[in-house]
């Protein structure tokens, strides 16, 4: 019995000194105090961080897409050449005699979340370019700023994408072209973006 009462005592005391360890283990390492860079290093990392996936998020929407078109109307995924070289497509009403029309919940599902996802991206280089701007950075600022034209140009293209959505009908050919513009600028200022972040914080994962 004096063995059960003597143990029953050390719990507490136990589980006090166990306490009283992890706050002394906190507090000292609460000591060190981060560097001088470490908040506007971090801050880089998250913006350029969340834009990369961001950039990531839009091209796998506009392939989800693309691979819709091909699977449901026949339209040719297109090659590994930028859209302005590819062939002309036949007339809208052609294609839909020809084709079908696009389901225009998919095509505004689509193009919404393109949409999304590019006004993302947009916000977090914008953050990224204040910092560069803030510390002076130059070089950081030239080649963001080709991120920004690319962007404009992705901009540009899913608006011409979004009109042909708005039409009677969807021509499935149109809104494969229109979507490559897309994604060609979207691939073009991804590419600009990730040498940005990993001359400056932690490389981007893949």
């Amino acid at each position: 019995m004096l063995d059960f009462v003597f143990h029953r005592r050390s719990f507490p005391a136990a589980a006090a000194t166990a306490a009283a360890l992890a706050v002394a283990t906190f507090a000292a390492v609460g000591l060190a105090a981060p560097d001088a860079g470490a908040k506007a290093r971090g801050d880089y990392n998250f913006y350029g961080h969340s834009a990369h996936h961001a950039f990531s998020s839009a091209q796998a929407h506009v392939d989800t897409y693309q691979r819709y078109l091909n699977e449901t109307h026949g339209v040719p995924l297109p090659a590994a050449v930028p859209a302005a070289a590819a062939p002309l497509v036949a007339p809208p009403a052609e294609q839909v005699a020809r084709m079908g029309a696009v389901d225009p919940e998919i095509a505004r599902e689509a193009g919404d979340a393109i949409a999304d996802d590019i006004e993302r991206i947009q916000r977090h280089v914008n953050r990224m370019q204040a910092q560069a701007k803030a510390s002076g950075d130059t070089a950081a600022l030239a080649k963001l700023a080709d991120v920004d034209k690319q962007l404009g140009i992705a901009r540009r293209s899913h608006a011409a994408l979004h009109e042909h959505h708005a039409e009677e009908t969807i021509a499935p050919a149109t809104a494969m072209s229109l979507a490559q513009k897309v994604n060609d600028a979207l691939r073009a200022a991804h590419a600009e973006h990730d040498e940005v972040v990993a001359r400056l914080g932690t490389p981007a994962p893949r």
